[in-house]
């Protein structure tokens, strides 16, 4: 059940988040295009910045309303060499199932567990249904830097996607 999900979320220490500044934690995860996995690494050898963007649950309101809008946006993404790639607990085909209905020019990463969600701060466990990704999105430069993080999502959805341009163009600046 996604009941658990539908509320605002309890916003995380900022002790837990990693440091602006400093290398983003590392990962491996199979990808919603089902042809293996994709890694920090692998992102950052294509030379593009990326947009890494933690969210609940596919086909949840709240999640299909931020990828919607980073699909709007993806245009200008491009044009500021940028990726999005998001990033849930959900099983691979799930993901794949939710890109593929929502027409998303994007792939997912699945986090089976949580782990990569622990390390990127974004973990949240909820008794009785597990560990879900937090909606808390990462700016990660093409060296693999992690330049921003945006922790207080929830309440900003509509608007997200424009805030992540803004703050891209700023960095790039």
């Amino acid at each position: 059940s996604t009941a658990a999900l539908q509320g605002p979320l309890p916003a995380l220490a900022a002790e837990d988040l990693p440091s602006t500044g400093t290398r983003a934690p590392t990962f491996e995860l199979p990808n919603s295009r089902e042809d293996g996995t994709t890694s920090l690494d692998d992102l950052t050898k294509s030379g593009k910045w990326t947009v890494l963007y933690f969210y609940p649950g596919a086909f949840t309101t709240g999640c299909t309303l931020e990828a919607k809008n980073f699909q709007k946006d993806i245009e200008k993404y491009r044009s500021l060499d940028t990726q999005i790639v998001g990033v849930s607990v959900d099983p691979v085909e799930k993901n794949a199932a939710f890109c593929n209905k929502e027409g998303l020019d994007f792939y997912m990463l699945t986090d089976a567990g949580g782990v990569v969600s622990k390390k990127y701060g974004s973990a949240l466990s909820v008794p009785g249904f597990g560990t879900f990704s937090n909606r808390q999105t990462y700016i990660i430069d093409p060296k693999g830097n992690l330049r921003w993080v945006f922790t207080d999502v929830e309440s900003r959805v509509p608007r997200h996607s424009a805030e992540v341009l803004a703050k891209l163009e700023e960095l790039k600046a």
